[in-house]
């Protein structure tokens, strides 16, 4: 048995920290009890972390986590690394890798080359051959495996039936798909999005309608077959405002906010150099200012409800090129917890909304998973310790990759431990 105190320990029934101890037997939780560690047998040594927060470890359910035929750019291993420092416990990875994850003997290796990780990887299986929205994977027999559902990101579904059918395949086998809204014959690339920045750079920019526009769309499919949906990384107020309304109406839907859209506006591209203006380039596109307030509020209020870091490494010799010949994407996943934190503070979300949006709203996507979703008693124990008011400077070291644009910036917000299934995975003072 081990025994933890903490001035600051979540108290997820009340929705605040309290001062408590958190007893672990095995890999779960055997108890939270509030107040001062009183009634504890003297030889029961006592692990007293003081006035350190202790909260649920993050589920990020959008990342490229690269390997097999991409290993210049991430492994399993160093993707690994960025998740146990960043506060992740579990890394839904995205089909897009090379060879893509669109067969049963692919998501068996997948399986295999992570198996021995400490943070729990699940993947998803690709919708469609290749990626390609033409032709349908085998959906039976890859959602009888232990997989997140059906994704095509990097790419959209633009084939209704395909979609519809993808979304009452899922619906059957209790998972879902996970959508990248844009539709290409509208967003020219995604370089950047569509404004006075777009046109003073010379970049043919992409507007708000790409996303938004398939936003529509398949909201409406999800509602007339009544499947769950789930869209990734939403940019747009335009987006916001369609999922707020459907979630009004009583669908089922759940959607993404991403770091990279959660800070910064389009009118960034203007500071970088040209030399470095290709690492603003991630699809969706980062938006206007009017557009990153709606993605705050919209946490706050619930609309958006899962965060995810959409990690998507790239070497330099695929990234540091002209705008419009350089891959789209960033890293992140390292400062997960911190870089969320800081959107926390600047935004005025309740703990209860962060938690619930980096922890037990992505844990009911994954029903499968059995013992996860709530920091309590008969749960996994996985936590992380930090503080949420430290300072630091970011920098990148995890990653194969520093295809990023939060090297070097100061935020709020440092994990000193992080613990999955009952076992230290990350100590700060430990780090090389």
């Amino acid at each position: 048995m081990i025994r933890i105190f903490s001035k600051k320990l979540w108290n997820e029934a009340k929705g605040k920290f309290e001062p408590g101890l958190l007893a672990i037997s095995d890999d779960k939780i055997e108890s939270l009890t509030f107040g001062k560690p009183e009634g504890v047998a003297a030889k029961q040594k006592i692990m007293d972390f003081g006035s350190l927060y202790i909260g649920p470890s993050a589920i990020d359910l959008h990342v490229h986590a690269r390997d097999f035929n991409e290993s210049h750019k991430e492994t399993f291993e160093t993707c690994e690394k960025s998740a146990l420092k960043g506060g992740v416990s579990r890394v839904v990875c995205m089909a897009n890798t090379r060879p893509r994850l669109d067969s049963v003997a692919q998501i068996l290796e997948f399986f295999k080359r992570t198996k021995k990780l400490r943070a729990r990887f699940i993947p998803f299986a690709a919708a469609t051959q290749n990626l390609e929205g033409i032709e349908p994977t085998d959906w039976n027999a890859l959602l009888s495996m232990p997989i997140a559902g059906l994704s095509d990101d990097g790419k959209p579904i633009l084939d209704e039936k395909i979609l519809r059918a993808a979304l009452l395949a899922t619906k059957k086998k209790s998972k879902f798909v996970s959508l990248h809204e844009e539709d290409t014959r509208i967003s020219k690339c995604s370089a950047l999005h569509l404004s006075e920045t777009s046109m003073r750079l010379g970049i043919e920019g992409s507007p708000s309608s790409a996303e938004s526009s398939l936003v529509q769309r398949d909201l409406k499919i999800a509602a007339d077959v009544k499947a769950h949906l789930h869209l990734g990384h939403i940019s747009s107020a335009e987006s916001v405002a369609l999922i707020r309304k459907a979630k009004r109406r009583g669908q089922s839907v759940s959607a993404e906010l991403t770091p990279h859209h959660g800070f910064f506006t389009v009118e960034d591209a203007e500071s970088l150099p040209l030399s470095q203006l290709s690492q603003f380039k991630v699809c969706p596109p980062i938006r206007s200012d009017e557009d990153r307030d709606s993605l705050g509020k919209a946490v706050g209020d619930g609309t958006l409800d899962c965060f995810a870091s959409d990690h998507a490494p790239h070497s330099r010799f695929e990234k540091n090129l002209p705008i419009d010949q350089a891959m789209h994407g960033l890293i992140s996943l390292e400062y997960f917890f911190p870089l969320y934190n800081e959107l926390r503070i600047q935004n005025a979300w309740s703990w209860k909304s962060f938690f619930a949006a980096s922890f037990s709203r992505p844990a009911a996507l994954l029903p499968h998973l059995k013992g996860i979703g709530k920091f309590s008693k008969g749960f996994e124990a996985s936590f992380i310790m930090f503080d949420p008011d430290l300072e630091q400077v970011l920098r990148f070291r995890a990653s194969k990759s520093s295809n990023t644009l939060f090297e070097g910036k100061q935020i709020r917000g440092c994990i000193f431990q992080h613990w999955i299934s009952g076992k230290k995975v990350y100590d700060l003072a430990e780090k090389s």
